[in-house]
């Protein structure tokens, strides 16, 4: 008998699932981004994306937050207006403790579907105003994180909290935006993952989704163009532990976007 107990250990031990040891290190063993001497690069938004405590960040939102790297590290003025906005975008929505909602977004969004000029000015600077308060809870954020564990995110009225809208649309006026193959690739992968936080449960994925989505729009993007020395700037800040300093210019600039006739 003892032959046959001894085939049957080696079996069970073969079929057995294998043993895995996690081992959790500090987030502070890794070193930081460093930077490329560009305004914009993939140290600017990997170091921004620090100021948030990752326990609301799911694998979708990291995704994004990558390729957002990937994008800034790029050459070309859209690209880099691309890393700018979605950065400012996503961190407006993981500032707060309590997520608020995307009526913005989604007004932005079903307004550029519809190719009214009229209401795609009006639904601009609606966004560009919620970025506005975003921007004061990332410097709250950045200067006292348990001063905003209790807050609420950025509100509007609309039905559903702006839950819904017209994605697909969006993302294939966006795909269809001049772009080089690499940043086609990664549009494409953006798209993906958007479109995970778009369908998901969750209001703060769904609010991550909707504002990527928005902050990708051809018409935000150009006027992101036009103003990103100041947004880009407050990011650094925001990343160094001096957000205050440089948020008077950030939301400064978003007000007089209209300057540029994008508004």
């Amino acid at each position: 008998m003892l032959p046959i107990v001894l085939v049957l250990l080696v079996a069970t031990s073969a079929l057995a699932a294998p043993s895995v040891q996690l081992t959790q290190g500090s987030i502070n063993d890794i070193a930081p981004a460093k930077s490329n001497g560009r305004l914009v690069g993939g140290y600017l938004s990997d170091r921004a994306f620090e100021l948030v405590d990752g326990g609301d960040t799911n694998v979708y939102i990291l995704t994004s937050q990558q390729i957002i790297n990937d994008l800034a590290n790029q050459n070309s003025p859209f690209s880099q207006a691309l890393a700018v906005g979605q950065t400012l975008a996503i961190l407006s929505q993981l500032a707060t403790g309590i997520p608020g909602d995307s009526c913005a977004a989604a007004a932005l969004i079903n307004a550029e579907a519809s190719g009214n000029p009229g209401a795609i000015r009006s639904a601009l600077s609606n966004f560009a105003q919620s970025l506005s308060v975003g921007i004061d809870q990332i410097v709250q954020l950045s200067s006292n994180p348990n001063g905003v564990r209790y807050a609420t995110g950025v509100q509007g009225k609309c039905g559903g909290g702006g839950r819904t809208y017209n994605f697909e649309g969006a993302w294939s006026a966006i795909l269809s935006s001049p772009a080089s193959p690499a940043e086609l690739s990664l549009l494409n992968e953006s798209y993906c993952a958007a479109k995970r936080l778009y369908g998901a449960f969750n209001a703060r994925s769904n609010n991550v989704g909707a504002y990527i989505t928005a902050a990708s729009l051809p018409s935000f993007n150009r006027l992101i163009q036009e103003i990103i020395g100041p947004l880009a700037n407050f990011l650094s800040a925001a990343a160094n532990g001096n957000a205050g300093a440089a948020a008077g210019q950030a939301k400064q600039s978003l007000a007089r976007a209209g300057n540029y006739g994008l508004i």
